[in-house]
């Protein structure tokens, strides 16, 4: 059903997001607001993909800090229909320019949307990395713990996401997941580099001696050269020390 739309006296009908891609284009930025107070949950006639919410959403308001809430505001609790994606939900994060707007989005797609939109790491890590301030606690409380947990697979995602984590939010990962979870996530050196890159660095000795723990660390450094290229990654210069001591030790054994 087309939308039919009057500024300064001229009216037009939009069938398209193309077309209201135009209309925004002609019109001042200070006349969206009033354009898309007259178009309302009419929205959904015109923006129906993933790709056209995207489009408008990056023209709407202006791309300065404004705030895009009448924007999403349109599509009430209808959002689910242009977001299904996890290229979407994180484009989205990243053109949101405040909490308030990043709140409202969240909140509007609820957890099992967004669950749906979160497929891989890669989605995962993408989408807390735009978050502002406490929004990254926002997700997670919407996402769960256990959700977050299943993305991670290997000391390479483990580091990926421990990267984009407050040091309150490494230490809720790690007591959920166990060490026992964490430790069958490194099998090689690389996975242990990758840890080591992400983990905040009071945590990296702790790894090292739950390797130790869980007779491991021999297992996933295979060798002195291997030793040394772990230490070259991600480690202060304290704890290279102490990685190399506690393998020399074991190799004493």
């Amino acid at each position: 059903m087309p939308c039919h739309i009057t500024y300064q006296g001229d009216s037009v009908e939009l069938e398209t997001a193309e077309e209201l891609f135009v209309a925004l284009e002609l019109t001042p930025i200070d006349a969206d607001v009033e354009i898309l107070s007259q178009i309302g949950e009419g929205i959904l006639d015109l923006v129906t993909t993933d790709e056209q919410f995207l489009l408008i959403l990056e023209k709407v308001l202006d791309t300065r800090g404004t705030s895009k809430e009448p924007y999403l505001k349109c599509f009430g609790t209808q959002l689910s229909r242009v977001v299904t994606k996890g290229s979407t939900l994180c484009k989205v994060l990243s053109l949101l320019a405040n909490e308030p707007d990043q709140e409202y989005f969240l909140n509007s797609l609820g957890q099992e949307v967004i669950q749906k939109c979160v497929s891989n790491i890669t989605d995962l890590v993408e989408a807390l990395t735009w978050l502002y301030g406490k929004m990254d606690i926002l997700f997670i409380d919407l996402i769960g713990w256990d959700f977050v947990v299943r993305f991670v697979n290997s000391g390479r995602s483990l580091g990926a996401l421990m990267k984009v984590l407050s040091q309150e939010e490494e230490q809720q990962l790690l007591e959920r997941m166990g060490w026992s979870a964490v430790i069958n996530c490194i099998q090689d050196a690389d996975d242990l580099i990758g840890a080591f890159i992400g983990l905040e660095q009071q945590s990296d000795r702790l790894l090292i001696d739950k390797l130790v723990e869980f007779k491991k660390l021999k297992t996933v450094i295979p060798s002195v050269a291997e030793l040394e290229r772990v230490c070259r990654r991600g480690l202060g210069a304290e704890d290279i020390i102490y990685l190399r001591e506690t393998y020399e030790k074991l190799l004493a054994v």
